[in-house]
Formats: structure tokens, C-alpha cells, sequence
């Protein structure tokens, strides 16, 4: 388990997450979107599918079919859900 922040634009909120690095970043993604619906009592704008997760460090796009790890996803990382 890593912990990351993730910031998410669309409503201006960072929330702090302990991820599995193992995961898919699809599923990742998925789980993100349901947990800050259900917290914020919202709906995200489009479909999880059509969403992005992006690396802040190293200012890339997040391959959906990789994992954290094989992306280089670190404990302490910034990431941007968009």
C-alpha cells in the first residue's frame, strides 16, 4: 500500500488515499470516482472511463492498463484525476 494525494479539479479538492500499488489504474481510478461521489454527495462529470490519472512528478498520463508500480507511483506522489 502506498499513500498519494490526489487532486481533482473539477471540484478543487485534494483527498489523501492509501492505494493498493498492484492495481490496475483503471480500477484505481473507478474506486477514486465512487469514494469522492460518495464523500461529496456529487456526481463527477462524465463516465470513470473517459476519466485520467496523472502523475504530477513526472508530468504524464497514467497508462490505464498498468499498475502503480510499473508506473513509478510512490508513497508521498501527487497525482491529478481528471
Amino acid at each position: 500500500m502506498i499513500l498519494v494525494d490526489i487532486y481533482v479539479p473539477s471540484i478543487d479538492m485534494t483527498y489523501n488515499f492509501s492505494l493498493n500499488e498492484e492495481i490496475k489504474v483503471q480500477d484505481i481510478i473507478d474506486e477514486i470516482t465512487e469514494m469522492v461521489e460518495r464523500k461529496e454527495g456529487l456526481k463527477l462529470n462524465g463516465d470513470s472511463k473517459d476519466l485520467i490519472l496523472c502523475s504530477r512528478k513526472n508530468n504524464e498520463i497514467l497508462s490505464k492498463s498498468d499498475t502503480l508500480f510499473r508506473c513509478g507511483i510512490d508513497t508521498g506522489d501527487s497525482l491529478i484525476l481528471v
